[in-house]
């Protein structure tokens, strides 16, 4: 799916405000145009497609049907849409249109969109999506007055027939009220179909500002409005925006956009001066000799923290004197030596840390009956290039574990006599070498692996989780290609974790 065809993309539906006048339209195109070559935005005009007359039975095209008259009454020609497509293109507006019958589905591909909206009254038309399929232009498919349970059909029949699209959550009413907005719905879309873009059709007040940005902080990636002018001679409804208004809208949502940021953690460097202010640096609290051990009877902790002062903060257990210090002197950090084997264990509790959280983002419970081995075969020091952590959670006959490996991190070659194995993959993505075959693994992904076949396998840049399910695990049944490796005590190349949940007991090296 290519998600970065729906990513920020504006969906500017004139609907059928052109009111069947060709000038009218180009107006509308040349004023909306002003704020998108403004602004750079990536944004598309809809048109609406009917075939008129025969979408309305023969037997009512002369009554006085609100949404009759406006169709017929607002009628453009094929050759007029035409120009304006054209027009529209020359602008350098993207190109996207909502067929409402199989026709225009035709006239669709005829022109050459860049897009296929589908609204919300064809959403459960699946003689029109049927018809709808048949083409690779990528779709976008509006949710306004259907059920969730009806969403998972539609998302289903487009993902069985393999195209590019999107979902948008809509409210049908026009306008729509803010109390019906319903804009949280956005993020159980995200949460239930996580590999398809969500977006926002939109029909509130045109001087609401705020639905914009907030369907931004929830997850959407598309913003549908309808657009107008005014005019002396065409009305304009209480639902379209006009270029002013959508200059302002367009304001508050970069603003909002600019507030959210980005989902890593910044560390700005008015920060670090900031907190390097306020942390207490480390003083002598009495005359100290070479090879004292630090601890609080023999400190003490105020502010100004120093220039390469050691801060309080890095006081760890066994941290020592390297040289004598006079009582209320600042004691630097390249006055101290600190315990290595401390230090590696706090360097295994932050590769701890970021396995839990890999576990967390991916909603992977892993229970509490489990053991755990850090395996790093080219020492803990490496273990962010090479390794994995090994949740084994069953070993009878048959034997599960779960693999979580950190970004990139490679799990060298080798092969296991008595083990064959299943790889199930859970979250991100895993390369892997099984002999002479090559895989590019994604969630639901499954490869089985035979008895003493070699193979690796590396994480993508999100790093990976997958379940190994095999026959009975035995812990000299693992052969390695590389001659250090090979030589290596298994207990050499693993860490064991007694506390996960804590994080603070007894990690046995």
């Amino acid at each position: 799916m290519q998600k970065n065809k729906f990513e920020n993309l504006f969906i500017l539906d004139m609907a059928n405000n052109h009111y069947g006048d060709l000038i009218h339209a180009k107006k509308i195109v040349k004023s909306f145009s002003k704020v998108q070559k403004k602004y750079k935005l990536k944004a598309t005009i809809k048109f609406q497609f009917r075939e008129l007359p025969d979408f309305v039975h023969k037997d009512y095209r002369d009554k006085k049907i609100k949404y009759v008259r406006r169709f017929l009454d607002t009628k453009l020609s094929d050759e007029n849409f035409f120009k304006l497509f054209k027009f529209i293109k020359k602008n350098k507006f993207l190109t996207s249109c909502t067929p409402f019958d199989e026709k225009s589905v035709d006239k669709i591909e005829k022109f050459g969109f860049d897009y296929l909206k589908v609204a919300s009254v064809s959403a459960l038309d699946f003689n029109l999506h049927e018809r709808v399929v048949r083409n690779n232009i990528p779709k976008i498919i509006s949710t306004g007055g259907i059920s969730l349970d009806d969403i998972d059909k539609i998302v289903s029949f487009y993902s069985k027939k393999k195209q590019n699209f999107a979902i948008m959550h809509c409210v049908s009413v026009y306008p729509t009220r803010n109390e019906d907005l319903n804009l949280k719905f956005i993020k159980n879309l995200k949460k239930r179909y996580d590999n398809i873009p969500i977006g926002w059709s939109t029909h509130e007040d045109p001087n609401e500002m705020l639905p914009g940005a907030l369907a931004l902080t929830l997850g959407a990636t598309i913003f549908e409005k309808h657009i107008g002018i005014r005019s002396k001679k065409y009305p304009i409804n209480k639902y379209s925006i006009t270029q002013d208004n959508f200059e302002k809208w367009l304001i508050n949502f970069n603003k909002a956009k600019l507030m959210i940021g980005k989902s890593d953690k910044n560390i700005f460097k008015d920060e670090i001066i900031t907190i390097n202010n306020l942390s207490r640096g480390v003083f002598a609290k009495k005359n100290l000799k070479k090879n004292t051990i630090l601890n609080k009877n023999n400190v003490f902790f105020a502010i100004p923290l120093l220039k390469n002062q050691l801060a309080s903060q890095e006081l760890k257990t066994n941290t020592i004197l390297d040289k004598d210090i006079l009582k209320d002197k600042p004691i630097y950090k390249k006055n101290v030596t600190q315990d290595k084997s401390l230090l590696k264990k706090f360097k295994v509790r932050s590769y701890l840390h970021k396995a839990k959280a890999m576990l967390n983002y991916n909603k992977i419970k892993v229970g509490e009956s489990f053991s755990l081995e850090v395996s790093h075969h080219k020492g803990i020091e490496n273990f962010e290039k090479i390794g994995c952590f090994l949740f084994n959670i069953v070993n009878k006959a048959y034997a599960k574990k779960l693999i979580v490996m950190l970004p990139n991190q490679k799990h060298p070659s080798h092969f296991h006599k008595s083990k064959s194995e299943t790889f199930i993959m859970l979250a991100g993505s895993l390369k892997l070498i099984d002999g002479k075959d090559k895989y590019n693994l994604s969630p639901g992904d499954r490869v089985d692996l035979k008895k003493s076949s070699w193979h690796e396998f590396r994480a993508g840049k999100n790093g990976c989780i997958f379940e190994e399910i095999s026959t009975r695990s035995l812990k000299k049944d693992s052969f390695y290609k590389n001659k250090i490796i090979k030589k290596m005590d298994r207990d050499e190349r693993k860490t064991y974790i007694k506390n996960w949940f804590g994080l603070v007991g007894t990690v046995k090296y």
